[in-house]
């Protein structure tokens, strides 16, 4: 994890109403209500849960369905020697992307175990952190708290009414996730072109769907694997499709990388691909992501890569 550089001047990004973006009040503990329209979000986890009565208890009931899936995903990013250090080089990655002189606060959507504000660097002095699913979120918080890192925010809350004020962040990241959100997509990209700040990034990596191949073996995979819950008919993006939603949202889609080799399932995906789970050698894991950013090179193969990493900008 990457230490902030000064924590005393980390100010927090305002929490507002997920519904009409008024000001919160705080009821006690992480209970919040609306100065405005009056919704009320009580206590219910040591996080701000800031849903709706309907919206919580289907989280809960999903969530709920899912516990042993969620809860060898969370362990494999935590526990696996070379998953961990797969997702260090993959969120470096996707941090690299972040113009340099984007700094202040920074948010990242569907967070699950918050694996890019884990390793937020000090050039950001604030940060938030939301996902749907409050086990893992709560878990994040704790593992953040015990690190002494405490500029990120964690918030149960969903991306399609995000509880943040218009124009607040110069830099949005989601790792893996948008594929997740297909049914509320445009209302999720709507909501991270309205917090962000104009000439604002949004940095994303999605499994990549550029090849017959690749998207047959994933759809096998969907299909056949517990570990995909109760989720088959999801789908990862090609780069004509993640160009044309974004622009339907306003955002220009100004880089589109194809990664993801060999490392990527044997490293990145221990829950899926056990094989090396238990590997804890270092030349190991240098030699898979020195292949992988080989092969990134070679024409013919490129376009069987299993994820891409984008870069997406509101204009000015």
């Amino acid at each position: 994890m990457t230490a902030p550089a000064s924590r005393s001047s980390a100010v927090p990004l305002p929490l507002v109403c997920p519904t009409c973006h008024a000001s919160l009040q705080s009821t006690g503990g992480t209970g919040m209500r609306c100065l405005a329209c009056g919704a009320d979000f009580p206590v219910r986890a040591r996080v701000p849960v800031l849903l709706s009565d309907d919206e919580w208890r289907a989280c809960r009931a999903h969530l709920d369905e899912e516990a042993a899936v969620r809860d060898a995903y969370a362990r494999a990013r935590r526990e696996a020697p070379l998953t961990v250090r797969y997702f260090d080089w993959w969120v470096g990655r996707m941090l690299d992307e972040i113009p340099a002189h984007l700094g202040g606060p920074f948010v990242e959507l569907m967070c699950g175990g918050a694996e890019v504000s884990r390793r937020l660097p000090a050039r950001f002095a604030s940060g938030l952190a939301l996902d749907l699913d409050v086990d893992m979120v709560e878990q994040a918080a704790g593992d953040l708290g015990r690190a002494g890192e405490r500029r990120i925010t964690l918030v149960c809350g969903t991306a399609a009414r995000l509880p943040l004020p218009d124009a607040c962040t110069p830099a949005v990241v989601v790792q893996g996730a948008l594929h997740h959100a297909r049914p509320v997509l445009a209302d999720v990209l709507s909501e991270i072109h309205r917090i962000l700040q104009p000439g604002g990034v949004l940095v994303g990596s999605e499994p990549a769907n550029d090849h017959p191949l690749t998207r047959a073996v994933r759809e096998w995979q969907y299909r056949h694997s517990a570990m995909q819950g109760n989720d088959p008919a999801e789908e990862g993006f090609d780069r004509a499709e993640l160009g044309d939603r974004l622009r339907a949202a306003g955002l220009r889609l100004d880089r589109y990388r194809q990664f993801g080799f060999i490392a990527y399932p044997l490293m990145g995906n221990t829950d899926l691909l056990p094989l090396l789970r238990r590997a804890r050698s270092r030349s190991l894991g240098t030699a898979l992501l020195a292949l992988d950013e080989l092969l990134e090179r070679v024409p013919g193969i490129r376009g069987l890569a299993w994820a891409s990493l984008y870069r997406a900008f509101k204009d000015a």
